[in-house]
């Protein structure tokens, strides 16, 4: 299109500017899908990663069942330091759940005292929420309270060495009063 200058008079041919040229996906819109990606691949990761530690925690944990794990008592001396701590006998079966005779030890590496044991599922099944409570007497014989203990899992043919904290320094003695399952 030719018109006249308004300045000189001349003819003059008008022309568009061509328009810039802009892709057809914006580039912001490549920033954030790239910056999704990055999460997305982020999250999968961490998943997988999580994963395999819940394994390997459930494996270990599954392990740790059947296995002792109170080294650290001494069982050479009493609350009070003295002699030998006296143990009861066994506690009859509770379906299926045998216990061996109970002590009373002091730690070696703190002053705290625990009633200790081992507890057996002899069934051919896991056994859940396994909870063992224990009669304390002191040095006359006489019951002066209870101690308590729990194991989430107790898998068949295992042990459980279980170890409940014994709050009054009086106990010298303890006995299986009872054992049940949830």
């Amino acid at each position: 299109m030719a018109v006249e200058c308004p300045h000189c008079g001349k003819m003059t041919e008008l022309t568009l500017a061509a328009p810039p040229q802009e892709p057809v996906i914006k580039r912001r819109t490549v920033v954030w899908t790239i910056i999704a990606g990055v999460i997305l691949a982020g999250g999968a990761i961490a998943l997988l990663a999580g994963s395999k530690w819940l394994q390997n925690y459930a494996a270990r944990h599954k392990k740790g069942a059947a296995t002792p794990s109170h080294s650290t008592l001494d069982t050479r001396y009493s609350p009070t330091n003295s002699a030998p701590v006296p143990e009861t006998e066994s506690a009859p079966a509770d379906n299926g759940l045998h216990a061996s005779e109970v002590g009373v030890e002091k730690s070696r590496d703190s002053s705290f005292v625990y009633a200790v044991g081992t507890l057996t599922n002899v069934t051919k099944r896991q056994r859940f929420g396994v909870k063992i409570e224990l009669d304390l007497f002191d040095a006359g014989g006489e019951k002066i309270g209870t101690a308590k203990d729990y194991q989430a899992i107790l898998e068949p043919g295992g042990q459980w060495h279980f170890k409940a904290l014994v709050v009054d320094p009086k106990a010298v003695s303890a006995k299986v009063a009872g054992i049940r399952e949830d």
